[in-house]
């Protein structure tokens, strides 16, 4: 009896056959193991296959063609990592990507939960310039254009970027600085910028109390990047009186979106 011709794939929704949804979830298996690698840095086959809820079996034969493509490496002790083309894509996504383009997103959502402004600020001399700024829905609230260059030592925004500064890089950026008083409240020593700069790092984020602006208050915090250094910073501003009290809840809201945008940036504090 001549054997007839091969039946075609059964039809799912629409296009979508059988034979697509298996490729789509070995996709979706062998993702998993990568995003499991990425964290764990290595394991061994029984452990990706709890990772991503499979068989050990089918674990191994994902690990396999992922190896064929060089995206996982064996080690000699026979558990895997990722492999040197998982390096190229992450590199390539790194330089790929700018601080403009992935912390808008974020900061809209910080705006949603403070309803205070938020700002996105960078390094341009001994100053922080502002690239993003969104304004909360509060009635009154504190403002300042698109561009608007502000002190490194009497704002939040500044004094983050100096938390997130090593020591050495701190020193020698203070140095150049003039601490200028803008208001009563305005730490103008380095000792003085120094221990406020401590008290944050062991808080977790930077505030401002009326130092720039008197009827103000801010919190902020850095954002790094894949190397481990601090390229950018956020803060929450608003009115001191409304801002104050509730920096306890702001300034958790502020560290958790500034760590999203540097994970984003291929930042990880565990390497």
């Amino acid at each position: 009896m001549r054997a007839g011709p091969p039946r075609p794939a059964k039809q799912r929704n629409g296009n979508v056959t059988e034979q697509d949804e298996g490729r789509k979830g070995a996709l979706d298996r062998g993702l998993s193991i990568l995003s499991h690698l990425a964290d764990a840095r290595e394991a061994s086959t029984a452990e990706l296959a709890a990772a991503a809820d499979i068989s050990r079996s089918a674990a191994y034969r994902i690990v396999e063609k992922l190896s064929q493509y060089d995206f996982l490496h064996a080690t000699s002790n026979g558990r895997w990592r990722l492999g040197p083309a998982a390096a190229r894509l992450a590199m390539a996504a790194v330089h790929s990507t700018d601080v403009s383009d992935v912390a808008p997103e974020l900061l809209r959502v910080l705006v949603q939960q403070t309803r205070e402004t938020v700002s996105l600020g960078v390094l341009s001399g001994d100053e922080m310039v502002f690239i993003y700024r969104e304004r909360g829905p509060q009635s009154v609230s504190v403002n300042a254009d698109l561009g608007a260059r502000r002190p490194l030592h009497a704002t939040s925004v500044g004094k983050a970027y100096l938390a997130g500064l090593n020591p050495r890089e701190r020193a020698d950026l203070l140095r150049t600085l003039t601490l200028t008083a803008f208001t009563p409240q305005t730490l103008t020593t380095t000792d003085a910028l120094e221990r406020d700069i401590t008290t944050a790092q062991a808080r977790g984020w930077t505030e401002e109390h009326g130092e720039f602006d008197l009827a103000s208050a801010c919190c902020g915090a850095p954002i790094f990047d894949h190397t481990g250094h601090v390229v950018a910073a956020i803060s929450v501003a608003g009115l001191k009186d409304r801002v104050e009290p509730a920096l306890d809840r702001l300034g958790p809201l502020t560290v958790a979106t500034a760590d999203a945008i540097s994970r984003r940036l291929g930042h990880n504090p565990g390497l």
